[in-house]
């Protein structure tokens, strides 16, 4: 139950975000963008992809809005403001 609530959390968090993407990227892809950005305090902005990256621009941290950058892992590999 607990992982269920986390999930719709970081779902409804990265609802209106997705939604200028919708169609372009898969739920499970957002969720791993998601899951990571939430691990380094921010939130998700909007999703452009690349050869074996995604990146966020305008993603909402704790200190400012950053471009962050991910690999299919969904690991960080670079944060710009």
């Amino acid at each position: 139950m607990r992982c269920l609530t986390l999930t719709a959390a970081l779902v409804f968090a990265a609802g209106s975000a997705f939604a200028a993407s919708e169609g372009k990227f898969s739920q499970a892809t957002v969720n791993g963008i998601t899951k990571s950005l939430a691990a380094d305090g921010c939130k998700l902005g909007e999703i452009h992809s690349g050869s074996g990256f995604y990146t966020i621009a305008g993603a909402d941290c704790a200190d400012g809005k950053y471009d962050v950058t991910v690999d299919t892992d969904f690991k960080i590999t670079d944060k710009k403001k």
